[in-house]
């Protein structure tokens, strides 16, 4: 894995508010938008992230200079019950995310590790 395609983050109440998008660190961000081939458009590009056996379409956007999914994150938040504290992961492949969630801190040492493990319920591809 790329560690400069991946993102961790712990989730802040901003983050999960019902308004809330998921910002994401302008400095990885820029580095998957290279990725990309292209600009990021003004009104952001539908992306697809994959979590276990389920998948999500969101809406990636940039504002300012500020990165962000917006539309999409709430089913994703609310699906998995996320909190303020949770790490989560997401690592750009080819043209989607991929989503993880530690939420322990041995859970979290596995991610970092980019381990799977059941209890943390890591992402596969499908």
């Amino acid at each position: 894995m790329d560690p400069n395609m991946m993102i961790e983050k712990v989730l802040t109440d901003s983050d999960l508010s019902v308004n809330g998008w998921l910002i994401l660190p302008k400095n990885k961000m820029e580095n998957i938008e290279k990725n990309m081939g292209f600009p990021m458009p003004r009104n952001g590009v539908q992306v697809k992230i994959l979590d276990n056996d389920k998948s999500y379409w969101v809406n990636l956007n940039k504002h300012k200079s500020t990165y962000h999914i917006g539309s999409g994150w709430k089913k994703i938040r609310d699906d998995r019950g996320l909190k303020t504290g949770d790490i989560i992961q997401l690592y750009w492949k080819s043209t989607k995310f991929l989503f993880s969630m530690c939420s322990s801190p041995k859970e979290e040492q596995a991610c970092q590790k980019g381990e799977s493990s059941s209890s943390n319920k890591t992402m596969g591809e499908r």
